[in-house]
C-alpha cells in the first residue's frame, strides 16, 4: 500500500520551542477538565494504552510508564526523532513525578508503537501492523493521531474492527482542516476526537463533521519533546491522546470499582462518555451535537461516579 498517511499537522504551523522545566506544570486542559478530581478514585492504574505515532523519545517524565516498544516504520529503531509521538504520550501517561508536566492518566503504561518515521509520514502497511502488535502486546486502548482526508484502504477499517471486536478501545484525531473528519476517525469503530481551544470553543482549524465523538484541548498543550525537553503545540493530534487518558481513566475505574458498569467495548465507552462529557463551552447540555460530539470532558461534581 502507498506510503500516503501520516500525523496530521498544525494548520497554524506554530514554531516549537523547546523548553526545559523544573517544576511540575498541570496543563491547562487538565484543570479545565477537573482531571485531579479523577485522580481521587484512579491514575488509570494497569491500563495499557498504544501510541501509534512516530515512536518515544527517552524522557525522564516518562520513566516507569512505557512497555517494551514496538517498531513497524522502516526505521532502524524504535526511538522518537521528530517529537510528535513523544509529545502524544506525554499527554496521556507523563508521570506524577514533580518534573515538568503530567499527563491525563499517570498511573496508566504506554506501549509505543512506531509506525511513522522521523519526517511524521508512514503506510497503511505499518499502521495494520502496528495495530495488530499493539493487540498481541495487550493494548487496551489504542490512540493514532494521524490520518488521511482520503479513504483508507478496507483493510485498515478490518484492522480496526478486529480489534474492537477484542474489546480495545480505539480513538483516532479528527484532523485539523476544518472540515469533515479523516480517516481513520471517521469510521464508526473508532473515537474521533476534535480539538478544543482555551476560551472552551473548537479550535478554528479542527475538523467538525457528525463523525466527531467528543472534543478535548488541543491548542497550546505543553508536554515533553525531544531532548528531555517540552514543547508547546497544537492540533487535534495532541486533543486525541488527551482523551486516549479520559478513556484510561475510566476504563481503570470501571474495572476496580464493583457498583461501577464494567466498560467492556467501544460502545461501553461512548456511553460513559456521554456521561461525563455533556456540555458545551456555555455549559449547556449537548446530548450529541454534529460538531461537538459528546462534549468536553469534565469531572468536576463527583461526575466521575455514573
Amino acid at each position: 500500500m502507498e506510503d500516503n498517511i501520516k500525523f496530521i499537522p498544525d494548520e497554524e504551523l506554530v514554531p516549537i520551542h523547546v523548553m526545559q522545566s523544573f517544576s511540575q506544570v498541570v496543563d491547562w486542559g487538565l484543570m479545565q477538565s477537573s482531571i485531579p478530581e479523577a485522580w481521587k478514585y484512579t491514575m488509570g492504574e494497569g491500563i495499557n494504552v498504544a501510541i501509534l505515532d512516530t515512536g518515544i523519545a527517552d524522557h525522564p517524565d516518562m520513566e516507569g510508564a512505557l512497555l517494551p516498544p514496538l517498531n513497524f516504520s522502516g526505521e532502524n529503531d524504535h526511538l522518537d526523532r521528530n517529537g510528535h509521538g513523544t509529545h502524544c504520550a506525554s499527554i496521556v501517561a507523563a508521570r506524577n513525578n514533580e518534573l515538568g508536566m503530567v499527563g491525563v492518566a499517570p498511573g496508566c503504561n504506554i506501549i509505543s508503537v512506531k509506525v511513522l518515521g522521523n519526517n511524521g509520514s508512514g503506510s497503511y502497511d505499518g499502521i495494520i501492523a502496528g495495530i495488530q502488535g499493539a493487540m498481541d502486546a495487550g493494548a487496551d486502548i489504542i490512540s493514532m493521531s494521524l490520518g488521511s482526508p482520503t479513504e483508507a484502504p478496507i483493510a485498515l477499517h478490518e484492522k480496526i474492527k478486529e480489534a474492537t471486536n477484542r474489546g480495545i478501545i480505539v480513538l483516532a484525531a479528527a484532523g485539523n482542516d476544518a472540515g469533515r473528519t479523516n480517516y481513520p476517525a471517521r469510521y464508526d469503530e473508532v473515537i474521533a476526537v476534535a480539538a478544543l481551544d482555551r476560551t472552551g470553543n473548537l479550535a478554528h482549524f479542527s475538523s467538525r463533521s457528525d463523525e466527531v465523538d467528543a472534543v478535548a484541548p488541543g491548542v497550546d498543550i505543553y508536554a515533553c519533546h525531544l531532548n528531555k525537553g517540552y514543547a508547546k503545540l497544537n492540533g487535534t493530534s495532541q486533543a486525541c491522546p488527551f482523551m486516549a487518558g479520559v478513556c484510561a481513566l475510566l476504563l481503570a475505574w470501571s474495572r476496580k470499582t464493583p457498583d461501577v458498569p464494567l466498560i467492556k467495548n467501544y460502545q461501553d465507552m461512548l456511553q460513559r462518555l456521554d456521561d461525563v462529557c455533556d456540555k458545551d463551552s456555555n455549559n449547556v447540555s449537548l446530548g450529541r451535537s454534529g460538531e461537538w460530539g459528546f462534549g468536553i470532558p469534565s469531572f468536576a461534581n463527583n461526575k466521575f461516579r455514573p
